[in-house]
């Protein structure tokens, strides 16, 4: 994404249960930096001129990639370099020679390696996406073939979210997907979200957007 001479401009971004490294050029130093899971929104400004161009990481599939500990990035920017050293050195040069966001995105995917076959952990964490996060811990672990306690554990480890606040934030996005089509009908989208009742729609909502349903834009 290439941002044009307009005026600095605050950018809101949602929580979304996924993980990011992202590359920004085109004013002051080129970075290449890890950003971690949300569990909150963050606004960003955007300046004139940048370029940002990022490869994202569903749930569960960055930690090893990544080199550490999910939690550690949980609503935090690092420079990559912390964690790949020389190698992510190598690749900010790359991306600073190419000559196109198209071209820097290419050499962001060559650089990862794609985990094949995906393991249990990650085809539950799929599964659950694929649920909207309207999944019970028993049903995900099964799922995974772990004891709830495993999958507990192993969520934290690989997501940086516990399985209860992950299905929250992707039972959310569902929502944030479907809320400019209802036209004010929110007590019937959040019934069909999984929601107890319109009110834990409503502060679910504000807590990971900062607007209510109704004030709701982006």
């Amino acid at each position: 994404m290439r941002h044009s001479e307009a005026p600095p401009a605050s950018h809101r971004v949602l929580p979304d249960g996924c993980a990011d490294i992202l590359f920004t050029a085109g004013s002051g130093k080129p970075t290449l930096q890890v950003v971690g899971t949300m569990t909150q929104f963050q606004d960003f400004q955007i300046i004139p001129g940048q370029m940002h161009v990022g490869l994202r990481f569903h749930p569960g599939m960055w930690a090893s990639e990544i080199g550490a500990p999910a939690g550690l990035i949980t609503d935090r920017l690092i420079s990559l370099e912390d964690f790949w050293g020389k190698r992510a050195r190598t690749l900010l040069a790359r991306l600073e020679n190419a000559r196109s966001p198209h071209a820097c995105a290419s050499l962001m995917a060559e650089t990862v390696s794609m985990i094949s076959p995906a393991t249990p952990l990650q085809r539950a964490l799929a599964w659950m996406r694929c649920q909207n996060g309207v999944v019970s811990l028993d049903e995900v672990a099964s799922e995974a073939g772990l004891s709830p306690r495993q999958f507990r554990r192993l969520c934290r480890e690989q997501t940086g979210l516990s399985p209860k606040l992950l299905a929250r934030i992707l039972r959310f996005r569902y929502a944030v997907s479907r809320v400019h089509d209802e036209h004010g009908e929110h007590a019937g989208l959040a019934a069909d979200c999984g929601y107890f009742d319109q009110s834990h729609f409503i502060v679910d909502f504000q807590r990971f957007s900062g607007q209510t349903p109704a004030n709701f834009s982006i």
